[in-house]
């Protein structure tokens, strides 16, 4: 199991029935698939749940090994 994933993140105005709201295409680099979203909470929902379940299905990484993100 790969110790990171890739994901492209786009994000772009939208105007739909004449309200102008945000909109975004999360894809995952290793499979292709993808997901669209105009509301930031499910789009943030989503990534958590692909990550919650990347970090159940893989090894734990080695004690006293950190990556860029968990640095302070």
């Amino acid at each position: 199991m790969p110790r990171h994933t890739a994901f492209i993140l786009r994000v772009w105005r939208s105007t739909r029935h004449e309200r102008v709201q945000w909109a975004a295409r999360l894809e995952d680099l290793r499979d292709g698939r993808h997901e669209q979203f105009t509301n930031p909470d499910a789009l943030l929902a989503h990534l958590r749940g692909l990550l919650d379940s990347e970090a159940r299905s893989g090894p734990d990484p080695p004690e006293g090994t950190d990556t860029p993100g968990d640095r302070a």
